[in-house]
């Protein structure tokens, strides 16, 4: 599991996968769930299996200590 934190977006990627750069390719999309106002986003491969999670704005549901050490880990 990898995660990466983009401050300017305030978004949380957290891949299910070891190596997101060759799994690109199979992404087939997302989706957003009504029931979380558009805020997390389950992404899927061509498969229709689950391979990662998007989480906007992540400062909503992360304290902001957590985000800056997955912040500073993804560099």
């Amino acid at each position: 599991m990898k995660y990466e934190y983009d401050k300017e977006a305030d978004g949380l990627y957290i891949w299910f996968v070891d190596n997101i750069e060759e799994n690109k390719e199979d992404y087939e999309g997302e989706i957003w769930p009504e029931e979380l106002k558009n805020e997390i986003g389950l992404l899927f491969d061509k498969k229709g299996k689950l391979f990662g999670l998007e989480i906007m704005p992540a400062s909503k549901y992360f304290e902001k200590v957590k985000l800056d050490a997955i912040s500073s880990e993804s560099l």
